[in-house]
């Protein structure tokens, strides 16, 4: 009778551990589980909304394998019970996601973009350079960009990579429609490009950010130092219209002289 009362309390205490240990990983890997979290929800909310919401949260952040499950539940046990004790922090168990967890689903090396003008040699990047998938696709799943979607910016790639030394940052490098215009091979084109703005739609090319052209025009000319007020009238002369690009039209002159 006693031996029998002993297994009973063992395959009891059994079960709780089992309990004790698949309850944590089972509740961390349920997409509302995060939504406990306050600096998750908005997270949780963009996830909800994008091409990935049909993919549950293991399939991503948990690396593929034995190991990569083991090391999330290693993790997300001690958390699961430190929320419940102490409420929800920061902590973020989910990390981002590796390459062989991209790769498990996308399993073909797109070269070009879906609007055929951007060249995105993904091969060249994953096994030449052994880049992984989020540091260009940060912004994929659970965050948008600056301009709202869920997709690379231009900007990434520029910071990152392609600032013309690491990697070119060249134009047509990267883009098949984005060819050096004519008109801005002139000598002139710095001096008139600001009376073709109506004209060429600059858009095509330069929306990519917004502070294009305040790069140049929010910095005064070396030029304009010293006793430019008093001395510019001769440069006026040689300039003609150039100073207009900045100045407006004669009403700017007509202000004080």
């Amino acid at each position: 009778m006693r031996g029998r009362r002993l297994i009973w309390v063992a395959a009891v205490i059994g079960l709780l551990l089992v309990v004790a240990v698949t309850l944590p990983v089972f509740s961390t890997l349920q997409p509302d589980y995060y939504r406990r979290y306050p600096a998750l929800v908005l997270r949780m909310d963009h996830w909800e909304i994008s091409t990935h919401s049909r993919i549950s949260c293991g399939e991503c952040h948990v690396e593929p394998g034995v190991g990569g499950f083991l090391s999330f539940a290693a993790r997300s046990i001690p958390a699961f019970y430190s929320q419940m004790v102490n409420g929800p922090d920061d902590t973020n168990l989910l990390q981002a996601p590796g390459r062989d967890a991209c790769q498990s689903c996308h399993t073909s090396y797109r070269s070009v973009a879906p609007s055929g003008d951007l060249l995105i040699p993904h091969r060249a990047h994953v096994e030449v350079l052994d880049m992984e998938c989020v540091a260009c696709h940060e912004d994929l799943v659970h965050s948008l960009n600056a301009r709202g979607f869920n997709r690379p910016e231009m900007e990434t790639c520029l910071e990152q990579c392609h600032d013309g030394d690491a990697a070119s940052n060249e134009c047509a490098d990267c883009h098949t429609r984005k060819q050096i215009p004519e008109s801005h091979e002139s000598d002139q084109w710095l001096t008139v490009h600001g009376t073709r703005a109506e004209a060429e739609d600059c858009g095509a090319c330069h929306d990519w950010t917004p502070s294009y052209c305040a790069e140049c025009h929010e910095e005064r000319p070396a030029s304009h130092i010293g006793n430019w007020k008093t001395d510019h009238a001769p440069h006026a002369r040689i300039r003609g219209d150039g100073c207009l690009v900045c100045h407006g039209g004669q009403e700017f002159c007509d202000d004080c002289h």
